[in-house]
């Protein structure tokens, strides 16, 4: 129901594709979105650019954090795929408000898998492209590309909060600055 590309849904239940597809659009009254699982790069995610403003990069970070908070919620394995579906159910949770009342993009649950891909959540590989790093300002952690200097990497909330003035300066904590202690 949270708009899965068919590929994701059949590696988390084992379901053959066109099991996948039957289901589906029993469910839903249309075919599973068609493309490639991973789109885009691991910069898309970390990087802001013309396509992705700086506010995205924080929309990454709340995710990864609901992600790794569902993570801890008990000391026994979880399966990966309801480890995803909990982690963005919690993340639309807490940026609804936000989505509401501004045009802030939010993550869909594909990005949200191609996110957790490119940080090594869904593999086991070793070689991530993407990490998290904790700003010593504010104490978001964010995603980074992992082969890239960090120091041309700055922290999303901190660079919004220097760009709109910072409220922190005026004796009461910024909305970033909310959105950062909430994602700890």
């Amino acid at each position: 129901m949270a708009g899965a590309k068919g590929k994701i849904i059949e590696r988390f239940t084992h379901l053959s594709h066109r099991k996948v597809r039957k289901i589906y659009k029993a469910l839903r009254r249309t075919a599973p979105p068609s493309g490639p699982v991973m789109q885009g790069s691991a910069r898309y995610f970390a990087r802001p650019s013309k396509r992705t403003p700086t506010e995205w990069s924080i929309q990454c970070a709340i995710f990864l954090a609901c992600y790794e908070r569902m993570s801890k919620i008990t000391t026994m394995p979880v399966q990966r795929g309801w480890l995803l579906l909990a982690a963005f159910n919690s993340y639309l949770s807490l940026t609804e408000k936000l989505y509401e009342t501004t045009s802030v993009k939010r993550l869909d649950i594909n990005q949200a898998y191609a996110l957790l891909s490119y940080c090594g959540f869904m593999t086991m590989s070793s070689g991530a492209k993407l990490q998290r790093r904790q700003c010593p300002n504010c104490s978001i952690n964010y995603p980074v590309v992992a082969d890239e200097d960090l120091d041309t990497q700055p922290c999303p909330v901190c660079t919004l909060n220097a760009k709109f003035g910072g409220a922190s300066r005026r004796g009461w904590p910024s909305e970033n600055e909310d959105i950062a202690r909430q994602t700890q």
